[in-house]
């Protein structure tokens, strides 16, 4: 393996590390749909402890020999590999606040490739070369930030593309988690509304995206389904804070329910 083809497969895993890294320490703690409880990793410092030890590996990628490097790579991809495994199905703030797809089958392959590269890395022993790899583990960064952010802002003009429902809509089938801060704040929402329409609202919480039915599958938390009198779906379901709140809106509220809700 030539010197630079490998400083350039460390600088590539450095990236992954660094963007992520550097996200969840820039994000607020409340912002972030934190899937971990317990005492050591639960938020605020959970999302702090885990950011600053990816961007430590990222940064140590650089900067450390050949091997070192690999064996630090293989580590850490190692345990985002189980990371990921275990979380299957969950929103993760694996770059921050950003809106990413649950956690699936590609988070895994991609986690465990970059385990794979860095067992492949292990074998060479290249002397360490910060001046090479340094500014390729920039770019990857950037390359990782630039990538996120796109997606993120795809995923967030398709949530707030709302169609119209010009039917009827009696009530509205609501999934939220727990660890999503757009829920709780949707709910917030909900609580202050009339009983009436709250009655009209079905809420179930979901711990994992796969809980969502078929036809929500590929959609993040809060979403919603809008249905007649029968429980009959009608109308497109909907994703994000702003259009589930504009659908439970549109809930046919009878005079009398608003008469006794004030």
């Amino acid at each position: 393996m030539s010197s630079l083809l490998f400083h350039s497969a460390l600088a590539a895993l450095a990236g992954p590390l660094a963007a992520a890294g550097v996200a969840k320490l820039c994000t607020p703690p409340a912002r972030l749909a934190w899937p971990f409880h317990s005492p050591l990793l639960r938020a605020p410092h959970g999302p702090r402890l885990a950011g600053a030890a990816e961007a430590a590996a990222g940064i140590c990628l650089v900067l450390l020999p050949g091997r070192a490097a690999a064996a630090l790579a293989l580590i850490a991809y190692g345990a985002l590999t189980a990371a990921a495994h275990a979380m299957r199905g969950r929103r993760c703030a694996c770059f921050g606040a950003a809106r990413l797809a649950a956690v699936g089958r590609l988070h895994v392959g991609a986690n465990a490739m970059g385990a794979a590269v860095a067992a492949l890395l292990l074998l060479p022993d290249v002397p360490s070369r910060p001046e090479v790899r340094g500014p390729l583990a920039v770019v990857a960064t950037g390359l990782v930030a630039a990538t996120v952010l796109v997606t993120d802002r795809r995923r967030a003009a398709r949530e707030a593309i709302a169609v119209p429902c010009t039917s009827q809509v009696d009530g509205v089938h609501l999934y939220v988690s727990e660890n999503c801060p757009a829920c709780r704040a949707l709910r917030q929402l909900l609580a202050a509304m009339e009983p009436a329409r709250q009655a009209a609202v079905r809420v179930t919480v979901v711990e994992r995206g796969s809980d969502l039915p078929p036809h929500l599958a590929d959609m993040s938390v809060p979403c919603a389904t809008a249905v007649d009198g029968q429980g009959t779906p009608v109308c497109e379901p909907t994703s994000g804070i702003g259009s589930v709140k504009a659908l439970i809106d549109t809930i046919t509220v009878g005079r009398a329910d608003v008469t006794r809700a004030g």
